[in-house]
């Protein structure tokens, strides 16, 4: 994808994560076999086009940068052609969104503005084990759960199957697919030395909430956050017998089942005391968790209506068909008003 490059002085520069359609195998610490994490990485390039288009639609001219060398980066930024501001939509490096935080944090060590969550809590989100412990220290409820570390078997015995196992430090729902839930403590540790084989990182196993899913979109202006029209997934278009699931197929498979039979609805039915309840849970876990800016709160429902958080999505995709720009429509804000808020925010007037 081909985009403008305006240079000159107080700029803007969009910085991305440079994609490559073809790579080698590599550990997780390193990336990892990943044909699922290119084609997550490859949808920023959505992401990219709008904001260039909605900050040229607000009188910028914006410099569009593809990461795919570090030092060149550090060099480019701390010279002549330092911008005023980030509009930072870097998920990964080289196949790695271990290494987004690290993004972030050059920004940081620069002191160079830049928009959407720190370092410190894009690192924080990345760990789902970590935020699970700090929402039960902080009394925000989250599915029972425990760890396999690639070792001996996790003791299940004070949880409820069906369970459901996916690797602990990836994003994008990379790792979640409809055969990772489990009736059976036998069929559970027969596949959980597989998960870690493959992404090389602790596996979380949870306990399945078969329900509803509810996404709350969180975004701050001017230093107050407020949660934007909830959205749901519906699974009514699921084959009889899957679980209910809005996994890696769901998300990135387009001519699959699970992507054409779990359609989004924002905003969601919710009846006014759960709308209450998500809410209240959507703006806390933003703030345990230090966001800034924007971010969406993943919850599952179950039966009597109790929402549990699943987890929290720093800077979530923001392509146009996503799931956040759902609910900037069904806030009554334009992408260019989302646009505005974020250079309002990084003090970019």
């Amino acid at each position: 994808m081909n985009f403008p490059k305006q240079y000159g002085q107080n700029k803007i520069w969009i910085i991305y994560n440079a994609w490559r359609r073809s790579a080698p195998p590599r550990r997780q610490d390193a990336g990892k076999p990943d044909p699922e994490g290119l084609r997550a990485e490859a949808a920023v390039e959505d992401e990219a086009r709008c904001a260039v288009e909605a900050l040229e639609a607000l009188g910028h001219t914006p410099e569009v940068y593809a990461i795919s060398s570090i030092l060149d980066l550090a060099v480019r930024i701390n010279g002549t052609e330092k911008p005023k501001l980030v509009f930072n939509l870097a998920e990964g490096f080289r196949g790695s969104s271990g290494r987004e935080m690290n993004i972030a944090a050059l920004f940081e060590l620069l002191d160079l503005p830049y928009t959407g969550n720190t370092a410190k809590t894009l690192a924080l989100a990345q760990d789902k084990i970590l935020t699970k412990r700090l929402f039960e220290s902080a009394g925000i409820p989250t599915p029972a759960w425990t760890v396999y570390d690639g070792h001996l078997a996790p003791d299940t015995r004070a949880l409820c199957f069906p369970l459901i196992a996916k690797p602990s430090c990836e994003d994008a729902s990379i790792g979640i697919f409809a055969g990772g839930v489990f009736d059976s403590p036998e069929k559970l540790e027969k596949a959980l030395p597989g998960l870690f084989e493959t992404y090389r990182q602790p596996v979380l196993v949870e306990e399945f909430i078969d329900g509803r899913e509810i996404n709350a979109a969180v975004l701050e202006s001017g230093g107050k956050a407020r949660v934007l029209p909830l959205s749901e997934i519906l699974f009514d278009g699921l084959p009889s017998g899957e679980p209910r699931i809005a996994g890696y197929e769901a998300k990135w498979h387009e001519k699959s089942v699970f992507y054409t039979g779990t359609p989004a609805v924002c905003p969601a039915c919710v009846e006014a005391a759960l709308r209450e309840k998500i809410e209240d849970l959507g703006i806390r876990v933003f703030t345990l968790l230090g966001g800034k800016d924007y971010g969406r709160v993943d919850f599952r429902v179950d039966r009597a209506g109790n929402p549990y958080v699943l987890e929290y999505n720093p800077n979530p995709d923001i392509s146009p068909e996503s799931g956040f720009v759902r609910s900037l429509r069904a806030g009554g804000l334009a992408f260019g008003d989302f646009a505005g808020v974020l250079l309002r925010n990084n003090g970019y007037e």
